[in-house]
C-alpha cells in the first residue's frame, strides 16, 4: 500500500495538501519527492495549490484587509518583520491608519528569531485555508488558479501515474483562456467549483478526532510521568 492510497477518496487530496502545507520546508520536500516517487501527476497537483505567504502577501488590497482583519495583531506583526517602511505603507494601507500605527510599533518592538517569523507564518497560512473552507474567502474570486476543483482526486488519478517528468496538469477551469491574476480586483478566470459543505463538515470531524487523540495522548503521558516518579522515589 502506498502512501497515496489513503488519499485517492473524496477530500483525500485537502487532507494532504493542509497536512503539507502545515510543515516545514525542508519537510514539505521531502512529503513531495515521496508523493513524487508515486505519482507525478499528485505532486505537481499538491506543489500546484500549496498556499504560501508570498502568494497571501500579493493578494488584492480587499482581501488581504480581510485577512488581517481576522489576525492575531502580533502575528501579523512578526509575519511583516523586516520590510521596509515603503513595504510596509503599501502592505498595510487596507487597514485603518490606528490599526497600522499600533503593527508598525509591534514591529518595531520585536526582533523575532527565524523560529518564530516560520511560526507565525504558519499560522497565517493555515488561518488563511480556514478561511477559504469556511466560505470566508472564496479562492476562485481571490486567486482563480488555487480554486481547487471538487474532483481533484478523480482528476489526478486519471493523469499519468509515472515517475517520468510530465507535461504541466490541465485542470478543467483552465481549459480556457485565463488572465493571471491582478489587482485591481477583477479577474477573467472561469471560477472553479467551491468546496462542498460535506467536505467541511468532513474535515471539522477530523479536527476533533484529531483533538481527542491529543487529550489521550496527553493523559498516557501524565500517567508514565507518574509511575516514573514513583519509581524514582522507591529507588
Amino acid at each position: 500500500m502506498g502512501m497515496l492510497d489513503r488519499y485517492k477518496k473524496k477530500n483525500g487530496f485537502v487532507q494532504l495538501l493542509i497536512l503539507i502545507e502545515t510543515s516545514g520546508k525542508q519537510k514539505q520536500e521531502q512529503f513531495l519527492t515521496l508523493i513524487g516517487q508515486e505519482s507525478k501527476s499528485w505532486e505537481e497537483g499538491i506543489r500546484k495549490y500549496i498556499l504560501s505567504i508570498d502568494r497571501i502577501l500579493g493578494w488584492d488590497v480587499q482581501y488581504r484587509a480581510e485577512i488581517f482583519s481576522r489576525l492575531q495583531p502580533l502575528t501579523l506583526a512578526t509575519v511583516l518583520h523586516g520590510m521596509t517602511n515603503e513595504q510596509l505603507e503599501g502592505m498595510l494601507s487596507c487597514i485603518s491608519i490606528s490599526e497600522k500605527r499600533k503593527i508598525i510599533g509591534m514591529i518595531g518592538e520585536r526582533n523575532p528569531t527565524p523560529a518564530e517569523k516560520s511560526t507565525c507564518v504558519m499560522k497565517v497560512i493555515t488561518e488563511v485555508r480556514g478561511f477559504s473552507m469556511g466560505g470566508v474567502l472564496k479562492l476562485d474570486k481571490v486567486d482563480p488558479e488555487m480554486a481547487i476543483p471538487e474532483n481533484i482526486e478523480d482528476i489526478l488519478i486519471n493523469q499519468k501515474n509515472n515517475t517520468a517528468p510530465s507535461a504541466e496538469l490541465v485542470f478543467p477551469e483552465e481549459s480556457e483562456a485565463k488572465a493571471p491574476l491582478n489587482f485591481d480586483g477583477k479577474h477573467e478566470a472561469a471560477p472553479a467549483n467551491r468546496h462542498s459543505s460535506e467536505e467541511v463538515e468532513f474535515l471539522k470531524r477530523k479536527v476533533n478526532h484529531l483533538m481527542s487523540e491529543n487529550n489521550t495522548l496527553k493523559h498516557d503521558l501524565n500517567v508514565v510521568r507518574n509511575k516514573l516518579e514513583q519509581i524514582k522515589k522507591i529507588a
